[in-house]
Order: C-alpha cells, then structure tokens, then sequence
C-alpha cells in the first residue's frame, strides 16, 4: 500500500490533489468576480435609469407648477376685480 504523496504506479500525490483543489477554488472566485461585476455594471444601469425618471419627474412637477401659478394669478385678478 503506497503512503499519500508517494505518486507511485501514477496515483495523485497530496501536492496534486491541493493543486486540484486550486485550480477549482480558483475557478469558482473567478465565477463570483464575474457575477459581481454583472451585478455592479446592472447596479450602475439601475441608478442612471432612476436618475433619469426623477430628473423627467421634476420637469413634469415643475411645469404643473407653472401652470398652477398661472391659475392663481387669473383668480386674483378675477377676485379684485
């Protein structure tokens, strides 16, 4: 019976199987920088989406405003009248 780390006869040696383990741990944070720049790129995606809807909003309430003080001006001057 060979001892781990032997290699004889073609068997995986303990230094093979950490580098296996490596390689495959390595894989897998390569996986999760992937999906955390996804995440990132659609989180920056998001937030100029919803700075473009608010900066829309704004115009639209600021023009509502307009017209409402619009109204007012013609109601006082047909109240004072």
């Amino acid at each position: 019976m060979n001892k781990l780390g032997s290699g004889d006869n073609g068997e995986f040696t303990f230094l093979d199987i950490i580098s296996l383990m490596s390689f495959f741990i390595g894989i897998q944070n390569l996986d999760l920088n992937v999906t955390q720049e996804d995440a990132q790129n659609l989180e920056h995606q998001l937030n100029s989406n919803v700075e473009l809807l608010l900066t829309e909003l704004h115009g639209h309430l600021q023009n509502q405003d307009n017209k409402l003080d619009e109204i007012l001006k013609k109601l006082e001057v047909i109240e004072n009248a």
